[in-house]
C-alpha cells in the first residue's frame, strides 16, 4: 500500500512540474554541440529544430525578444514572410507552400547559437571537439571508401565521386565548408601536429572526393586564412610543402583524379556558358527574365523549366540536361524563384551577416577559430559559387551553424546588426 502510494506521489509531482522552472539552456546546450555530429547520422533538422523550439520557449518565458533586433535575421524573416505569402498566392503549389514555410527554422537556430548558447566560452570548446571529431570521421571515411571501395557502412562509392555515409556525393562539400575551424581550433590549443594531420586528411579527403567546388573552396580558405591570420601564417607556410606534397602525389598517381579536378576544372572556367552549370545557370536567368518581380514561386524552378519556350531539355554535343531540380547557385534560386524582391532581401541578408562579423572582427583579432569561421561564412555566401539547394539541410544546417558560431563571438552589449 505504501509502495503504491509512493509510486502515486512521484507521478503527481511529475505532472504538477512547473516548466518555467525548467533551465532550458542547460537542455538546448548540449543539444546545439552535437550539431556537427549530427551531419553523419543525418539529424541535423532534429537537432536544428529541438534548439530553436527551446530557444522560442526560453524568449516566451522570459519575454526576451532583443534578438530579433538583429539586422541579418530581420532580412531573413522578411525573406521568409515575402517567399511564403508570394508563394501561397501566386500559382500555388502543396510542395513550394510546405518548403517556403518551413526553412526560417534555421534562421531561429543560428539566432539561439549566436545569443543564448555559444557566447559561453565553456560551449564553444565543446561544440569545437564535436566539430573536430566530425570532420576526422568524414575524412578518414572517405579516405577508407576511396581506398576499398566501400565506406564504414559499407556504402560503396560513385564513378568519380564520393559519398561516405550518405545516399549522394556531398561529403567533400561538407569538408570544405567546415575543415578550417577544426584546424584552426586545434592550432591555438597547441596542438600543431594534430592540426596538420587533420588539415592534411581533410585536403586529401575533398581531392579524393571529386568535388570541384569543394576543392576551390577549400584552397581560397587556406589562402585567405593565411592573409588574414596574422598569427597562422608562419605555420602555414612550414605546413604548404607537406599540404602540396600530399595532394600533387595523389593526383600524380591517379591519372582520372587529375582529369576530373583539374582538367576539367580547366574547361569549365574556361568557358563556364558551354559548361553543363553554363547551361543550368542560363535556364534560370531566362525564367528570371521572363518573371522579373516575383518569380516563379518556391519549389517551382524545375517546373517551369520543363516549359518548351526554354528550349530542348538535352543541350550541345554532350547532351547536358537543361533543367536540374534547381539552379546549382544561391542568388539564381532566389531570382528566378523569388523575382528581384527575393533577390534583393536575402542579398540583404547576406551582406548585413558579414558587416556584423567584420563588427565583431576587431574584438577578436587574435582569436583564429573567429578568423576560421568567419572566412568560411564569407566563402558560402560567394555569388559565383556553384551550390546545392538553399533548402537542403544538409546544406543549410553547416551555413547557420557556421553563422550563430561567428556571430557569438561578438563582445557582450553589442548590437550584431
Amino acid at each position: 500500500m505504501a509502495g503504491a502510494a509512493g509510486r502515486t506521489d512521484s507521478r503527481s509531482r511529475l505532472f504538477s512540474l512547473d516548466w518555467r522552472a525548467l533551465d532550458l539552456r542547460r537542455i538546448a546546450e548540449p543539444i546545439a554541440i552535437v550539431s556537427p555530429l549530427a551531419l553523419i547520422v543525418s539529424a541535423q533538422e532534429p537537432v536544428v529544430i529541438l534548439t530553436s523550439l527551446l530557444f522560442l520557449a526560453h524568449s516566451w518565458r522570459e519575454r526576451d525578444w532583443a534578438w530579433l533586433k538583429s539586422g541579418w535575421l530581420r532580412a531573413l524573416l522578411a525573406l521568409w514572410a515575402y517567399a511564403f505569402l508570394r508563394t501561397l498566392l501566386i500559382e500555388p503549389t502543396a510542395t513550394g507552400i510546405l518548403t517556403a514555410l518551413q526553412w526560417i527554422h534555421f534562421a531561429v537556430y543560428a539566432a539561439a547559437l549566436a545569443t543564448w548558447i555559444l557566447p559561453n566560452e565553456e560551449a564553444r570548446r565543446r561544440l569545437l571537439w564535436a566539430l573536430v571529431a566530425t570532420i576526422a570521421f568524414f575524412s578518414l571515411d572517405c579516405l577508407l571508401q576511396y581506398a576499398v571501395g566501400v565506406d564504414v557502412i559499407g556504402r560503396p562509392k560513385e564513378p568519380h565521386r564520393l559519398t561516405s555515409v550518405f545516399h549522394k556525393p556531398g561529403v567533400g562539400a561538407e569538408i570544405g565548408w567546415l575543415f578550417l575551424p577544426a584546424v584552426a581550433g586545434l592550432w591555438s590549443k597547441g596542438r600543431p601536429l594534430s592540426a596538420l594531420v587533420l588539415g592534411l586528411i581533410a585536403l586529401a579527403a575533398v581531392l579524393l572526393s571529386g568535388d570541384r567546388m569543394a576543392l576551390l573552396l577549400a584552397l581560397a580558405a587556406i589562402v585567405l586564412f593565411g592573409v588574414i591570420a596574422a598569427r597562422a601564417r608562419k605555420a602555414l607556410l612550414i605546413a604548404a610543402p607537406a599540404v602540396a606534397l600530399v595532394l600533387a602525389g595523389l593526383l600524380y598517381f591517379s591519372p582520372e583524379l587529375y582529369h576530373r579536378q583539374v582538367e576539367t576544372t580547366e574547361t569549365v572556367l574556361g568557358r563556364v556558358g558551354e559548361s553543363v552549370y553554363g547551361v543550368i545557370f542560363k535556364s534560370a536567368l531566362d525564367i528570371a527574365r521572363d518573371h522579373p518581380a516575383v518569380g516563379v514561386g518556391v519549389h517551382n524552378y524545375q517546373a517551369v523549366c520543363l516549359q518548351d519556350k526554354y528550349g530542348p531539355l538535352l543541350v550541345g554535343p554532350d547532351e547536358f540536361k537543361r533543367c536540374q531540380g534547381h539552379p546549382h547557385n544561391i542568388y539564381l534560386q532566389w531570382l528566378a524563384e523569388t523575382g528581384a524582391i527575393g533577390f534583393a532581401l536575402y542579398c540583404a541578408f547576406a551582406a548585413l551577416a558579414l558587416a556584423a562579423v567584420i563588427r565583431a572582427a576587431p574584438a577578436n583579432r587574435d582569436n583564429l577559430v573567429f578568423a576560421a569561421l568567419a572566412i568560411c561564412l564569407a566563402l558560402r555566401f560567394w555569388p559565383l559559387a556553384t551550390t546545392t539547394s538553399f533548402y537542403s539541410s544538409w546544406s543549410a544546417a553547416p551555413l547557420f551553424l557556421v553563422l550563430g558560431w561567428t556571430l557569438s563571438f561578438r563582445p557582450r552589449g553589442s548590437g550584431d546588426g
